[in-house]
């Protein structure tokens, strides 16, 4: 329980300290990529989806992609960092973007009834959380019956090669572009931290599965160095 707390006040301290240079960051860290990354997660929410959630929603990427995709849906975007949720009301007010709700709270204690939602996404979000687990048990309690679940995570290649680039690059560079452009050297360290922390894509695939949720399907991007992972509530 103590690690728990513990790694839930560093992240919540980390994305309140970054927030006003995390669009730029991703940007430059990714070199762009990221955007396609979550495109593809975009297009793949099904169309006749009315009412659905962004879970972890951050500066409001994934929520606003859905809004200008799905006009006439209903899209909630929620995040426990107060700053990150700044950005995102300031970006979806500037794109006029008005069948978003943005809303604070905890993905480990979602603030909404049992079956409410026709789908779920979470983004870049799951492996800061304390709890896995009971973030998709709580996914799965909000999500309507036969409701579809999407979950984006970074991860890294399989091919020993591309590894251990990509992860030198995380590790080594990513923080450094950090400290001297934006002065958050600690806070850049977390993103080789929590990748390398964070369950492999056979382990999410099960625990996704565990969960109650069926027909699971896995996609990756860039030789692995990105997974999207959809299933439905089953039950």
């Amino acid at each position: 329980m103590i690690e728990e707390k513990e790694k839930e006040r560093k992240v919540y301290d980390i994305f309140q300290k970054i927030s006003s240079c995390y669009d730029p960051m991703n940007d430059l860290i990714t070199l762009g990529v990221h955007r396609l990354w979550k495109k593809k997660l975009i297009e793949s929410i099904p169309r006749e989806s009315r009412n659905i959630l962004d879970i972890c929603c951050g500066t409001g990427d994934i929520a606003m992609g859905i809004g200008a995709s799905l006009r006439n849906s209903r899209v909630t975007a929620l995040d426990f960092s107060s700053s990150m949720l700044q950005i995102a009301e300031e970006k979806a007010q500037e794109a006029n973007l008005k069948n978003i709700e943005f809303v604070l709270g905890d993905a480990l204690n979602l603030p909404f009834r049992d079956n409410t939602f026709d789908t779920i996404t979470i983004s870049f979000g799951l492996r800061n959380t304390s709890d896995y687990g009971r973030v998709l048990e709580e996914i799965r309690r909000v999500l309507k019956p036969r409701g579809h679940f999407f979950c984006m995570e970074a991860s890294y290649p399989d091919s020993r090669l591309l590894h251990g680039i990509l992860s030198s690059y995380c590790r080594y560079i990513v923080p450094l572009l950090g400290k001297f452009l934006v002065k958050s050297y600690r806070e850049y360290s977390w993103l080789n931290e929590s990748v390398t922390d964070f369950l492999s894509k056979e382990e999410l695939t099960k625990l996704i599965e565990e969960s109650g949720f069926i027909e699971v399907k896995l996609r990756t991007f860039l030789f692995g160095s990105c997974t999207l992972h959809s299933g439905i509530k089953g039950g």
